[in-house]
């Protein structure tokens, strides 16, 4: 029997669990015959899928451009102009912090009228501070969320007192200026993924453990798994999502969040003719950019579709085959120069990018070609290396759009002096046996035009193109060369044909 005691605990708890409370992860209609539908009853239906919706952006999505928005600055007046009188923003969708969708469809501002020009602490400014700002100033423009009531209707409540409503709201988006530092204009954002070190499972003994057996790890999955669930375990996704700041516009009012703004792009202000502010013509509408990557976006990552490779080689019939190439093929293949030059520009030893590089970066340490010769007495091989000393970029196709100082391709340039006495030489290091060629491309020294390195792993038997997915890493590229005749410098075949396809004859 229960005590006297266990039995009001237990009527206390019960009381407790039946009393109504309050729903904080979200209500919804519950219909049934004979329900009341009132004003309020669509507010709860509407409030709670429009909440769930948000809440599902920003958990699953993240916040930023989605795509579109596109800025550049209208063409001025007069082609003398160093200003335009307006920016031109092409159709986009964004989310913001607070998962809302900012949908824009094409549309022209102007700098005196239609921006909001906020300061440090996202709090609207009068118009004068361009005049402070001066015309080196960057100026950073977002895209707000943004509300407006439209199609007024008059209701005549129980009292037959009139007042007025509005039947539809329309989601709009508005436009702001903020000044920031100009090396902010191209700042990455920071990782927001911090990995500690942690394991997911201890370490646990064999099923089958016997006495004195060591312990063994279990396998560990991939992908740094206390990393992820750390990271998701303690994500916060909430935002300060306040009340809108209501505007006056010529037309209307208009309700605005000037606090969840997505950076768009980094402007210029400056002086027009009449010493109003205008919008300079240098847009970066790139760099400020934090962007959403869609599923399909993520997996062409994962295959390094951004990346820029090695689209041919020169010498792809010679790589990694079995056969041995004949020896005056190979010399003809590092070219001829003429009486007293010093420096041979190679034939067939080239390479061709995918993507525009930067000139720059291609230098004669991006390339090595090592020849490895049988030593006579104990059989090892000897490794030599040949004297790259400079690089030729011109002679490859280039398209119209790529930028100035930037190359498609590659051809080595080799000292002529060691041509002539090691490889056709009397004393060539070709006579006798077959010799192993290593040419390298170092994928790391070269920089597309993207400002990534070139993908350039070598890929099996395949020559080209090249790449694992990821950015650098090295081409490595082999093949034999059949022994030299004994007097090497007879019957090297002369050349002709294209000078980027090396041809012989």
């Amino acid at each position: 029997m229960n005590s006297p005691n266990t039995n009001r605990t237990a009527q206390h708890t019960k009381s407790e669990c039946c009393t109504e409370s309050k729903c904080e992860s979200g209500v919804r209609n519950n219909y049934f015959e004979g329900k009341r539908l009132t004003a309020d009853s669509f507010r709860v239906e509407q409030s709670y899928l429009v909440e769930r919706r948000h809440l599902l952006n920003r958990a699953i999505y993240g916040w930023g451009v989605v795509y579109g928005y596109g800025i550049t600055a209208a063409p001025p007046d007069d082609p003398q102009h160093s200003f335009a009188g307006r920016l031109k923003i092409r159709a986009g969708l964004a989310l913001d912090k607070c998962g809302r969708e900012l949908l824009q469809t094409d549309k022209s501002i102007k700098v005196d009228d239609e921006l909001i020009v906020l300061d440090d602490e996202f709090r609207r400014k009068d118009h004068t501070v361009f005049s402070d700002a001066g015309p080196q100033a960057c100026w950073l423009l977002s895209v707000h969320y943004a509300e407006q009531y439209s199609g007024p209707v008059t209701v005549q409540d129980s009292c037959h007192c009139e007042h007025r409503e509005w039947d539809h709201t329309c989601e709009t988006v508005r436009y702001s200026l903020r000044r920031i530092p100009c090396e902010d204009c191209c700042k990455s954002f920071e990782c927001e993924l911090g990995c500690k070190c942690g394991r997911c499972c201890e370490k646990s003994r064999d099923p089958n453990y016997t006495t004195g057996q060591a312990e063994v790890e279990t396998p560990r999955q991939p992908g740094g798994c206390r990393c992820l669930c750390d990271y998701l375990t303690h994500l916060e996704i909430a935002a300060e999502c306040g009340p809108l700041c209501e505007i006056d516009e010529p037309c209307a009012r208009v309700r605005v969040d000037l606090r969840n703004g997505v950076p768009l792009a980094c402007v210029h202000i400056v002086p027009d003719d009449c010493n109003r502010w205008a919008f300079g013509l240098e847009v970066e509408d790139c760099g400020p950019r934090r962007l959403v990557k869609r599923n399909d976006l993520l997996f062409d990552l994962i295959r390094g579709c951004d990346l820029t490779r090695i689209k041919e080689i020169g010498w792809k019939d010679w790589h990694r085959r079995k056969e041995p190439v004949p020896f005056e093929e190979f010399s003809a293949a590092l070219g001829h120069g003429n009486q007293g030059q010093s420096t041979y520009v190679t034939r067939k030893f080239w390479v061709e990018f995918s993507r525009p590089v930067r000139k720059e970066t291609v230098r004669p340490d991006c390339f090595a070609m090592t020849i490895m010769s049988a030593e006579r007495e104990g059989g090892w091989w000897q490794t030599f290396r040949v004297p790259i000393i400079d690089v030729d970029t011109t002679n490859f196709p280039t398209e119209a759009d790529d930028p100035a100082d930037h190359v498609r391709g590659a051809r080595i340039v080799v000292d002529g002096s060691w041509v002539e006495d090691a490889v056709r030489g009397r004393r060539s290091l070709f006579l006798g046996s077959e010799t192993r060629i290593e040419f390298e491309v170092r994928g790391d020294f070269i920089v597309d035009c993207n400002g990534q390195t070139v993908d350039a792993n070598s890929v099996g038997l395949s020559p080209a193109p090249t790449g694992n997915g990821t950015p650098g890493g090295s081409f490595l590229s082999t093949f034999l060369v059949a022994p030299a005749r004994e007097d090497p410098t007879r019957n090297v075949p002369s050349y002709s044909g294209d000078p980027q396809k090396g041809v012989s004859s």
